[in-house]
């Protein structure tokens, strides 16, 4: 009697919306176990993937990241498209555009003709739409900007998802982890000419 492992899923593929860099996450999360992942490209690590998690009984619930508990969950997710990347690159470029140009407004304190803007609701609804793309930075700093500013009735929410809240809080934290505190004590004379 021979163990042979069996294939217990029927084959998919990953779509093609996730990036080698989010692929190389869900080996690194799931603990997959592929060799060589760095040195493989995108098209490499997704047949990798597929091989592997064909073969797994099941994966570790993860809750951090990507929030997922099963195997089918896993491959459900990949074979979707990204829900981080809702945007073709032209649409992207659009928002990043109007994302620069309300920075330009904000840091021109708040004046509407030099940033091309005719009246505060040009200014308004160029947030609202670009407040739907959170996961852009440019787009977080634009309205956090404009949410400043004194002509704004309302404040503009953006609903960032948990897995970008879970990476800026990943930054702030190494951020502060990097600032050194020296607190010296005694007597200090302070002479000023």
């Amino acid at each position: 009697m021979s163990l042979e492992l069996q294939d217990t899923t029927e084959m998919f593929e990953i779509h093609m919306s996730h990036s080698r860099k989010e692929l190389l996450d869900i080996i690194r999360v799931f603990k997959l176990p592929i060799t060589g992942k760095n040195d493989k490209n995108k098209k490499q690590l997704q047949e990798a993937i597929v091989e592997v998690v064909r073969f797994l009984d099941n994966i570790i619930p993860e809750d951090d990241y990507f929030f997922i508990k099963s195997k089918e969950e896993l491959i459900d997710y990949l074979v979707k498209s990204n829900p981080a990347k809702t945007l073709t690159i032209k649409e992207k470029t659009d928002v990043m555009l109007t994302a620069k140009k309300l920075i330009g407004y904000s840091r021109n304190g708040y004046y509407l003709m030099p940033s091309g803007y005719m009246d505060a609701i040009d200014v308004y609804k160029d947030a609202t739409y670009i407040a739907k793309f959170p996961e852009i930075p440019s787009v977080r700093k634009a309205i956090d900007l404009i949410n400043q500013d004194p002509k704004m009735r309302e404040k503009i929410e953006m609903i960032i998802p948990r897995r970008i809240k879970k990476q800026l809080e990943k930054r702030k934290s190494v951020k502060q982890a990097s600032i050194p505190l020296y607190i010296k004590r005694g007597e200090f004379n302070i002479t000023f000419d």
